[in-house]
C-alpha cells in the first residue's frame, strides 16, 4: 500500500481538511503523520483520521532528521509528501503524483501548488510564478518542493535526506541527485491549495534561510555571488514585475506593496547567502 507521509504543527483547522483530502483520492493509501508536539487539537484530529502518528518532540524539529525518520517508517515503493496545510484540491492529487514515476531514473516528483482565495495579492503571485504551467520553471537552475511531492525510495537509499541544513533540505536533495543523472518531475495536474500571507518580518527571516541554504547548496561564480548580480539586479526585476501584475489585475495593494516586500527579501536573502558562503 502507498504511504503518505504529513508533517504537522499546530496546523488547526487546515490539518483535518488536508487528511480528509487524502483519504478522498481513489488509491488506498497508509496515512502517517509526523507531528512536532502539535498543541491545539492537531494531535487529536491527527489520531482520529490517520494510521499513525509519530511525534516529534518540541524544539527537536530538524526537517531531514524527520524525512529520514519517516522513511525509515514506510515501507512502499514511492513515498509521498505532504504539508498539514497543503489541501488536495481534489481527488485527482495522488495518481498523477505516482504516475511520474514511469521512468527509473525519475526520484521525485512534485505538485503544482495554488494560492488559497484569502492569499494577497503579491504571494498569489509568486506561487503562480512559481508553479503554474511548469513553463518558468524551465528556465531556472533548478525547482522543487517537497509541501507536495512523492519521492523514490531507492533514490533516498542510495542518498538520505541532509540532516545538517534547517533550510531548502528538500532542493539540497533533489539538485545533488539531478548531479547523479536522476530526473526531478513537476506533475501540473496534481494540485493542492498552499500559500502563506507573510509579514515582512517573517517574509525576512524566511528569505535569509534560502539564502543561506542556497549558499551552502550550489557552487557560484564571483559574479554570481556579486552584490549586483544576486540581490540588485533581482530587486529590481521583481519590483517591475510585481508593478506589472498589479496593473494587470488593479491591485493597489500589490503596487504599494511590492518595494517593501522585494527589499525586505533582498535584505534578508542577501543577509542569509553571506553567512552561509562564511559558513
Amino acid at each position: 500500500m502507498l504511504d503518505v507521509v504529513v508533517r504537522a504543527y499546530n496546523d488547526m483547522p487546515l490539518i483535518g481538511e488536508t487528511l480528509q483530502g487524502i483519504r478522498q483520492q481513489k488509491t488506498p493509501c497508509r496515512i502517517l503523520v509526523m507531528d512536532n508536539e502539535s498543541s491545539d487539537g492537531t494531535t487529536e484530529v491527527c489520531k482520529e483520521i490517520a494510521d499513525q502518528v509519530i511525534n516529534v518532540p518540541s524544539g527537536t524539529y530538524v526537517p531531514g532528521v524527520v524525512l529520514n525518520q519517516a522513511m525509515k517508517a514506510t515501507q512502499s515503493e514511492f513515498v509521498v509528501f505532504l504539508n498539514s496545510d497543503c489541501t488536495p484540491v481534489d481527488g485527482d492529487w495522488l495518481d498523477p503524483l505516482v504516475a511520474g514515476f514511469d521512468d527509473d531514473r525519475v526520484a521525485a516528483v512534485f505538485s503544482r501548488q495554488r494560492p488559497r482565495p484569502d492569499c494577497r495579492a503579491l504571494f498569489t503571485k509568486d506561487t503562480e510564478d512559481t508553479f503554474g504551467d511548469g513553463s518558468r520553471q524551465e528556465k531556472w537552475k533548478h525547482c522543487f518542493s517537497m509541501a507536495s511531492s512523492a519521492v523514490r525510495r531507492s533514490a533516498w537509499e542510495s542518498l538520505p535526506f541532509n540532516e545538517n541544513i534547517q533550510y531548502s533540505e528538500d532542493i539540497d536533495w533533489t539538485w545533488t541527485l539531478r548531479q547523479q543523472d536522476y530526473l526531478i518531475r513537476y506533475c501540473p495536474v496534481s494540485n493542492v491549495y498552499h500559500s502563506h500571507n507573510y509579514t515582512l518580518k517573517q517574509w525576512f527571516r524566511r528569505q535569509y534561510g534560502e539564502g543561506k541554504a542556497d549558499a551552502q547548496i550550489f557552487d557560484w561564480t564571483d559574479w554570481e555571488q556579486n552584490w549586483l548580480r544576486y540581490s540588485a539586479m533581482p530587486l529590481a526585476r521583481q519590483v517591475l514585475s510585481d508593478w506589472k501584475y498589479a496593473v494587470k489585475t488593479k491591485s493597489p495593494e500589490a503596487f504599494f506593496l511590492a518595494p517593501f516586500l522585494r527589499f525586505s527579501q533582498m535584505l534578508g536573502r542577501r543577509k542569509g547567502f553571506l553567512d552561509g558562503i562564511d559558513s
